[in-house]
């Protein structure tokens, strides 16, 4: 009995110590749920943290991608842009014009038919390097043309000599639309850029492809490649006088074409372009193009920066041209043109004025330029290709009154060198004259008044002259 009641009594003595364990167990396990508590959510923290790190240090990136800023920008002292409208562009593109985004001229505004401007809105994919940018201009114009050309362009070569009826014409044909892209890739960047406009018929405005082309571009290199639909290497993109009439003088390069270009700086101050361009843009007198083209057109230009905004460029264009007459002869030349342009600044003016000019000259290449005759013709006594020689030129001298207006002086002329045998109707020159005033409220409206006179000569000395009285409108988004 003592035995049991001593063993009870043991047992009643110890569930108090197990009981007081039991407890600091338990305690124990909610300290350690409400650390594990605390740690998963500091850890949930650390990942949110370090997510909006990784989104600043894109941010960081495309910063410092868009950190150069436009010279108009520093001329004008305009305050800093936003980096939603930097241009997509990289300091050595900007110092040598390695793409052709680079090659247009910021400073002085040409026609809108070859002026490149900086997307409203640039986005970056998520988790990409890649920044794309939607931009494009809204353009109404108004014209009345003394003797009717039935198109929007005021192209001379196309004014009938035996005249024609006054007409008075609305039209929003040269409204485009651009998209374009810039890819950071190991050792420079990669630009893309896709452009439509609706100069179809003039009242169907139609969409059209003017621009698509992809570029790479080393700064690292000093290179730059381009492949796709561009402007053609001899266009000066920089020598283009402004004009509100969106497709310009007489004389200009007017072919956007498919072509292949390799572009090297040289110095900081050199530039040397080569390309390989599309055979195809010809057209001759009473013979058709062969089927089948030997070589591409071969095209080279060196561009020299005299100033921070000047320069004067040289450009050379070899053809291999070849024509058949339907169930007759066929045969080939070659056609050349060499050419001089550039931007000069006119100080003495104003601070912004300046000069533009281009001259050229050369064989079979007229459907190059506007207001240009055919390639070339079959002399019928020799069955022989005998090519078109022509000389054009085109200048304007920009004003800027103040920032907001600014007035153009411009002149085009084209001469071609007919063979004796071709009858008289056929063209022989043009000659182009452009004044106007221009006002613009915003860097993306534009409001102008534009006077234009056109004047066709004949082989045979018969002539007639135009006038177009423009009022035209151009928004940018």
């Amino acid at each position: 009995m003592f035995l049991a009641g001593g063993t009870i009594g043991l047992a009643f003595h110890t569930m108090p110590a197990f009981a007081e364990d039991a407890g600091n167990v338990q305690e124990l396990q909610r300290v350690i749920d409400v650390q594990q508590k605390q740690l998963e959510s500091q850890q949930k923290e650390l990942d949110e943290q370090r997510r909006l790190l990784q989104e600043l240090q894109t941010q960081i990136r495309s910063l410092s991608r868009e950190a150069d800023k436009d010279e108009k920008t520093s001329t004008d002292k305009r305050a800093p842009a936003k980096p939603t409208s930097a241009p997509l562009k990289t300091q050595a593109q900007k110092s040598t014009g390695l793409s052709d985004m680079d090659k247009r001229d910021r400073d002085s505004p040409s026609g809108s038919n070859v002026t490149y401007f900086d997307p409203t809105k640039k986005i970056n994919i998520p988790g990409t390097n890649t920044s794309v940018g939607l931009h494009g201009l809204v353009q109404f114009q108004m014209f009345h043309d003394s003797v009717g050309l039935d198109n929007n362009r005021f192209d001379t070569a196309t004014i009938p000599v035996d005249g024609g009826p006054s007409q008075t014409k609305y039209s929003v044909n040269p409204t485009q639309i651009h998209l374009s892209s810039v890819t950071e890739v190991p050792g420079g960047q990669v630009n893309t850029m896709i452009s439509f406009d609706f100069n179809g018929e003039l009242d169907r405005p139609d969409p059209r492809l003017r621009i698509a082309y992809g570029e790479f571009v080393s700064d690292e290199w000093g290179l730059g490649v381009l492949g796709g639909q561009a402007y053609a290497t001899m266009f000066d993109m920089g020598a283009v006088p402004e004009t509100l009439d969106f497709a310009g003088p007489a004389g200009l390069w007017q072919q956007r074409q498919p072509l292949l270009r390799f572009t090297k700086s040289l110095s900081t101050r050199a530039l040397l372009e080569v390309s390989l361009e599309t055979p195809e843009n010809v057209s001759y007198i009473g013979a058709d193009t062969e089927e089948l083209t030997r070589w591409p057109d071969f095209a080279i230009a060196g561009t020299l920066r005299t100033g921070s905004k000047s320069h004067v460029r040289l450009a050379g264009l070899a053809r291999d041209l070849r024509a058949e007459v339907p169930d007759g002869p066929r045969d080939s030349a070659v056609g050349w043109v060499a050419g001089l342009s550039g931007k000069l600044g006119l100080p003495f003016l104003g601070t912004k004025d300046n000069f533009k000019f281009n001259l050229h000259y050369g064989d079979g290449y007229g459907t190059q330029i506007k207001g240009g005759p055919a390639e070339g013709v079959f002399d019928p006594a020799t069955s022989e290709l005998e090519l078109i020689g022509i000389f054009g030129a085109y200048g304007g001298i920009q004003h800027f009154w103040s920032k907001r207006y600014r007035s153009n002086l411009v002149y085009g002329y084209v001469d071609a060198d007919n063979p004796e045998f071709l009858p008289g109707d056929t063209l022989d020159s043009t000659n182009y004259a452009a004044a106007d005033f221009i006002w613009a409220p915003d860097e993306h409206v534009t409001l102008g008044i534009e006077y234009l006179w056109g004047r066709r000569e004949n082989k045979d000395r018969a002539y007639e002259t135009s006038n177009r009285y423009l009022l035209s409108s151009k928004f940018l988004f």
